[in-house]
């Protein structure tokens, strides 16, 4: 009766996780995630990002990309994996979030993208965006609230973060990924702790976090919001998370889940650039504690210019950072994201993939695959695969 109970044990275990198929000499299907993360990583990488719209499109023409992304050399793409309230997978702890039921559309783009034409295997890093508006809709007690009062639509509060449900559930999605695709990387966007940290559940984790007794104020009573006290506990919020993230990455897969890179997006300070931008808690120096990679956000708009790329690496190099734990991201959007919105010129964008290469950087990100038109590929083929090859 125990060996009865133990094989339909491990062949329910098998049913729930169709992933893991042809890891024991299984033929693979089209459900099984391949292979995500090459045994021998190339000297560079050049990347490109693409939304979760286009992700779980069923339009989306993965043979296209495939060869526009051979064209223009790339060796690695970033397929975005969702937020906690809605993922391009069956989330098997919360069915309730997936874009589609039943359909896993990361094993569909990744299994479309992961060979090149010359038969090497790119790169497939994920990314987890932390944003979550319909999330915070039901539960607005979870969302951030500035020091005015106002309640954020898409960012929880830094003690959620740390001690709630969002927290946990980011946490558990990160090591969902890591478990279900083993890919390249994966990377965090959307992490912002700024405006809305003055709750009064954020100022009881500030008292616990810090030992203080009350937020920095002026004379007038105000919050000094900011304050550098302020802006190091954001930081140190950010890296608790992170390292958690990190913990059940390690623990995935018996321990190989380690050898998957966690990368965190951040915004630049583009006046003192090795700060980071420490208002949203982009520490550099704290959070490369806790992550392999930090992903710049080289993003113009219409305010920046190629050359202030470039000056920014340099200042990164000069002042020490280590330039190798890098990606410069450049976004072809010309203003923040937003309905409607287009690409920047095409002469800023060829000139700032070209500046994202100096001061010893190796790795470029473009973003986002639904912005680039044939004369955005043809333009990045120009830089990263001019000679056809």
């Amino acid at each position: 009766m125990a060996g009865i109970v133990v094989t339909s044990l491990v062949a329910a275990l098998a049913i729930s996780r169709p992933w893991q198929s042809g890891e024991s000499g299984t033929p693979p299907t089209a459900e099984t995630p391949p292979t995500m993360r090459p045994a021998q990583l190339p000297d560079r990488t050049r990347s490109v990002s693409i939304d979760f719209a286009s992700v779980v499109d069923r339009d989306t023409d993965w043979a296209a990309v495939n060869a526009r992304l051979d064209e223009a050399g790339a060796n690695a793409v970033e397929l975005n994996a969702g937020r906690i309230e809605f993922t391009a997978f069956d989330w098997e702890a919360h069915p309730d979030a997936a874009a589609e039921p039943g359909t896993d559309h990361l094993t569909r783009a990744a299994r479309a993208l992961h060979r090149a034409a010359d038969g090497s295997n790119r790169q497939v890093g994920l990314i987890v965006d932390t944003m979550a508006p319909n999330w915070l809709a039901d539960h607005p007690e979870a969302a951030g609230v500035a020091a005015d009062g106002r309640r954020a639509v898409y960012q929880a509060s830094a003690s959620e973060l740390v001690d709630g449900e969002v927290g946990r559930r980011l946490v558990d999605l990160v090591g969902t990924l890591c478990e279900r695709y083993h890919p390249s990387q994966i990377s965090i966007t959307e992490l912002f702790l700024s405006d809305f940290t003055f709750g009064d559940d954020d100022l009881r984790l500030f008292r616990r976090m810090t030992g203080l007794p009350d937020w920095p104020r002026a004379s007038d009573g105000s919050i000094k919001e900011d304050a550098s006290s302020i802006k190091a506990w954001r930081a140190a919020v950010i890296a608790d998370l992170l390292a958690r993230m990190r913990e059940r990455m390690d623990a995935t897969r018996g321990g190989d889940g380690a050898r998957v890179d966690l990368a965190m997006d951040v915004r630049i300070n583009w006046k003192y650039p090795a700060r980071g931008d420490l208002a949203s808690g982009h520490e550099y120096d704290v959070l490369l504690g806790e992550v392999e990679r930090l992903v710049l956000w080289a993003y113009l708009y219409r305010t920046r210019r190629p050359a202030d790329v470039e000056r920014i690496l340099g200042r990164l190099e000069a002042e020490g950072l280590d330039t190798s734990r890098l990606t410069v991201s450049v976004g072809l959007w010309e203003r923040p994201p937003g309905p409607p919105v287009g690409p920047i010129d095409l002469a800023p964008f060829v000139a700032a993939l070209r500046a994202a290469e100096t001061h010893g950087i190796t790795s470029v990100n473009v973003t986002p695959l639904s912005l680039m038109s044939p004369e955005y590929w043809s333009a990045l083929a120009s830089v990263w695969n001019p000679d056809g090859t």
